[in-house]
């Protein structure tokens, strides 16, 4: 392309120099200059545009992408009403730790260059302070000699771990006018983000010691999975010593086929020394809830005298406002280091002492023993309650996700979220990094669709498709999602988890009624969708997907995924089954 003219070209450049391929956008005038940058100058691409109709899709898509392919996507937001329509996506992207790089236009700062009235509603003084409790940094370039350095900053710092979204406000003052000077783009190499962080050493080794003479040591493992090299290297550290893996997190730290794989077995509760991995929040893994609804802490879960031992960088990155860090938690020992380093530190640190003590190896030997105990028990149950459950209606989420696995197995899918009960996990082959990408966040309703079209649009690079599972409330915030995904062909299959309505969250209003003593009978206030039902089917062919209507029938459940599947790969397209579920 010809060199820069405009101060929204130099925006363009730098973005390429970056290698940033997407730039998920809700139309706005106060960055109509980088709109016609983008198209025009930079021939719309790298980035390329995915036209959304929301602001909060826009970001939630440039979440889910970074889930899926390591790198950040920009999304562009309109001054402060479309920052203040994106901060739900911003502050979920904060909490999961996504990369998001949000850049949004901003009234001209010089008075005599703005329109009256429109010009003056849409322009913050510092636009920047509507979200800067929840991003790691924000910047407002006062030209466009100064945005390559603004730009080279922001990518560093949401690209250092503990990685997170960052903000720029672009002023339209100096966006659209000629450039009066030429402005250089420097060279990004020079502007890396910074290098991972090792594990102190000598807590390393201690933990290593701990291993290896433990009866039965455990690893707890999230955000282990975004990286070939940290899932190999989880599995060779596991291998190493014979440690069982629990696998927490939302997306695939280790496989489910792997004898050590420990997910689901209850060997918290006997294990003498433990190693969280990436785990932020400690407390919903080693306290036993009493129930589903109530508050308070709960039962400690925790073996007597076991070691518990913490890995990670979430300290880092603890804000101010909100509390996502969770509760402190007591640990034998905090290690700051990434993950993925300390891994490969303990794994060098066993062998030295299997080398020193090669005996060892025929104690952990017994370690397999016991694993294999606990794997079959735990998976006969999953088998005999998934038996049980096949012929219910509303269907089962075990069949779901059966016949949903009957479906694409085979196929080059990755799952974007498991439904309620974790029964992918349970039922099907997963064995690969980022097969789970997770959509964990803040819980944010509202965000999973659209994060699940990001990691569809990874996906495609990929010359693969996604499989997600979403709530029908859920689904009703941001249907219009549905239209970005059909609109630039995002093949993904979406599985509409239809209970009729919020009926997780009125759980809660049925809790406090029972505790003070009062009649359930009005729980479908607030709570049902219903009378009239939403037609999601049609819903969605409105915007140009596939739909299958509602799905009642667990019969009729597995040639109505089959069709969906069948119809994304040849229209390339979004799909969706309505399923009637408990």
């Amino acid at each position: 392309m010809a060199g820069p003219e405009y101060g929204s070209d130099i925006i363009v450049d730098m973005m390429r120099a970056y290698g940033i391929k997407y730039a998920p956008t809700n139309l706005g005038g106060t960055f109509r200059g980088l709109l016609d940058s983008i198209v025009n100058y930079g021939g719309n691409k790298d980035p390329e545009i995915i036209e959304c109709l929301h602001e909060e899709t826009a970001v939630c898509i440039a979440h889910g992408y970074s889930n899926v392919s390591g790198k950040p996507a920009v999304a562009l937001v309109h001054n402060v009403v479309g920052t203040l329509h994106g901060t739900m996506g911003i502050y979920d992207a904060y909490v999961a730790r996504a990369p998001v790089i949000v850049m949004s236009g901003t009234g001209p700062m010089r008075l005599a260059d703005r329109r009256p009235r429109i010009d003056w509603v849409h322009t913050a003084l510092i636009q920047g302070n509507l979200v800067r409790d929840y991003v790691k940094w924000d910047d407002q370039p006062w030209d466009a000699a100064s945005f390559p350095e603004s730009f080279a900053r922001a990518y560093r710092i949401a690209m250092t771990e503990p990685m997170g979204p960052v903000y720029i406000a672009l002023d339209a003052g100096w966006q659209e006018p000629p450039l009066p000077e030429r402005v250089e783009i420097p060279d990004v190499s020079k502007y890396a983000p910074l290098g991972k962080m090792q594990g102190d050493p000598a807590l390393v080794r201690q933990v290593a010691e701990w291993i290896a003479n433990a009866e039965l040591p455990l690893i707890v493992a999230g955000r282990m999975g975004k990286t070939e090299a940290g899932f190999r290297g989880l599995i060779e550290l596991a291998e190493l010593a014979h440690i069982p893996v629990d696998d927490s997190g939302t997306e695939l730290s280790f496989p489910n086929t792997h004898p050590l794989d420990a997910t689901g077995t209850g060997l918290v509760d006997r294990a003498d020394v433990i190693v969280t991995l990436e785990v932020d929040n400690l407390e919903p893994v080693f306290q036993a809830r009493t129930g589903r609804y109530p508050r308070g802490t709960g039962v400690p879960r925790l073996a007597a005298q076991a070691k518990l031992v913490s890995v990670g960088v979430g300290d880092l990155q603890v804000s101010q406002t909100t509390t996502d860090f969770g509760r402190l938690y007591p640990v034998d020992l905090a290690i700051g280091g990434d993950p993925n380093l300390v891994v490969a530190q303990l794994t060098a640190e066993l062998r030295r002492i299997l080398a020193e003590n090669p005996a060892l190896r025929d104690r952990f030997g017994g370690r397999d023993r016991r694993l294999a105990d606990a794997c079959t028990a735990t998976r006969t149950r999953w088998q005999e309650t998934a038996r049980h459950q096949a012929d219910e209606r509303p269907i089962s989420l075990s069949r779901l996700a059966q016949e949903t696995w009957d479906a694409v197995k085979g196929d080059n899918f990755i799952v974007s979220a498991d439904p309620g009960g974790g029964w992918v996990r349970r039922l099907w082959t997963l064995d690969q990094p980022s097969q789970v990408a997770g959509t964990e966040g803040a819980g944010a309703q509202g965000s999973w669709l659209p994060k699940a079209i990001g990691a569809g649009l990874a996906a495609r690079d990929q010359g693969a498709f996604v499989v997600h599972f979403n709530g029908d409330g859920d689904f009703l915030y941001g249907p219009t999602a549905v239209w970005s995904a059909a609109h630039h062909h995002i093949p993904m299959l979406l599985i509409l988890l239809n209970n009729g309505g919020y009926q997780g969250e009125g759980g809660h209003l049925v809790c406090a009624a029972e505790q003070r003593e009062r009649s359930t009978a009005n729980r479908h206030i607030c709570v049902d969708i219903t009378n009239p039902d939403c037609d999601f089917a049609q819903l969605v062919r409105a915007q140009g997907g596939y739909a299958e209507s509602r799905v009642a029938n667990p019969d009729d459940l597995g040639p109505a995924i089959q069709r969906a599947v069948k119809a994304m790969h040849e229209q390339q397209t979004f799909a969706l089954v309505d399923v009637r579920c408990g």
